[in-house]
């Protein structure tokens, strides 16, 4: 099951998108349950009553509460690092006003089916890809950690330190072995002494990245070309989704 909200004050487009998702149910691999809000205020009200979607489609222009303060308020006030946001507008002007909110994608009005479909389907990868573990020893004992929760990898000597949100791990390892390990993953290489997960960023700059977490790592001068290159690729993607 794929839970997925629409959240935009335009009726014609909250039904135009609805659509579209229940058509897609007979070709894809998760079935899709939709449910409508017509303002932020009911959509982060519901939100916080304990309801979940996996994504939300979710309109810049809103009335009184507008999509990005939608989108500020579930990444920071209710924690929320999950929910794929999918960002609808009928301008184009708002790219790196949302980067600190990290949404999968953003789509322009009139939205065409294709796009809608393939923002779908990444979907669909991520919320897989978020069932995959990071797997390491310390001492005896085998661990697994969600990769989804994984904000980046620290080498401290002999050891490499793992951060969640509000922990860490510490193992013996080296760090270009955890970059190997994953590979297929969205994890960036920023220092000698730092791998970051991409979906955890939330501010990019020449020298430095700021994580979800609010700490701030270094941008090695060797790897500055290669970070901006990767960050500029992962946008490109999202943006021909």
């Amino acid at each position: 099951m794929l839970r997925i909200a629409i959240c935009d004050d335009e009726k014609h487009v909250c039904a135009q998108v609805e659509s579209i998702l229940l058509n897609l149910n007979k070709g894809l691999p998760r079935k899709i349950e939709v449910e409508v809000f017509y303002s932020g205020e009911a959509l982060i009200q519901f939100l916080s009553d304990g309801a979940y979607f996996d994504m939300i489609f979710l309109d810049i222009e809103l009335h009184m509460l507008n999509g990005v303060e939608v989108g500020r308020k579930i990444r920071d006030e209710l924690n929320n690092e999950n929910i794929q946001i999918v960002y609808i507008s009928g301008k184009d002007s708002y790219a790196m006003e949302l980067f600190e909110i990290r949404p999968l994608n953003f789509l322009i009005k009139p939205l065409q089916q294709e796009k809608i479909e393939a923002v779908v389907r990444k979907a669909i990868d991520l919320v897989d890809r978020g069932n995959h573990f990071f797997e390491y020893k310390s001492g005896r004992t085998n661990n697994k950690i969600p990769i989804k929760d994984i904000l980046y990898f620290e080498s401290k000597g002999k050891k490499v330190k793992l951060v969640l949100q509000d922990q860490y791990h510490e193992f013996y390892s080296k760090l270009l072995e955890i970059e190997q390990q994953l590979h297929h993953q969205d994890f960036i290489i920023i220092h000698k002494s730092y791998l970051v997960n991409y979906y955890h960023v939330i501010e990019y700059q020449y020298d430095y990245v700021k994580m979800s977490d609010q700490t701030i790592l270094p941008i090695s001068q060797q790897h500055r070309k290669g970070v901006r290159d990767r960050l500029l690729q992962r946008r490109r993607e999202g943006a021909n989704c």
